[in-house]
């Protein structure tokens, strides 16, 4: 009989798991699922954010009418704009990241 007892998530002190591996596979499935879930619904609240914002910018007077070219280009500028700004925050997302990873291996390394 195994002695050994696992927590909540079916994990032992000893790292092993009492899950068997088809729930093993399920599970990974169901948090890739989740994950993949939480992505989209980042995408459509930056789609939301830049549609709101860039609209509240550029559409003076909302009608029927196609929009003037004045419209269109502030949309396109703004859009950019908000694009570029998202991708400086990912940039440094990343990067405080690594260095973060690079700073955890160095102290592993000199603990050892």
């Amino acid at each position: 009989m195994n002695s050994e007892q696992y927590n909540e998530f079916g994990q032992s002190a000893s790292g092993t798991s009492s899950l068997h591996p088809s729930d093993a596979v399920k599970l990974q499935q169901a948090v890739q699922e989740i994950e993949k879930m939480v992505q989209i619904q980042t995408q459509l609240e930056i789609i939301k954010n830049i549609n709101s914002k860039c609209f509240e910018r550029c559409i003076y007077k909302p009608a029927s009418s196609p929009l003037g070219n004045g419209e269109r280009q502030c949309l396109a500028k703004c859009m950019d704009r908000f694009q570029d700004g998202l991708k400086v925050v990912n940039q440094t997302i990343m990067q405080r990241h690594r260095q973060e990873q690079m700073a955890a291996q160095d102290s592993a390394g000199m603990s050892l």
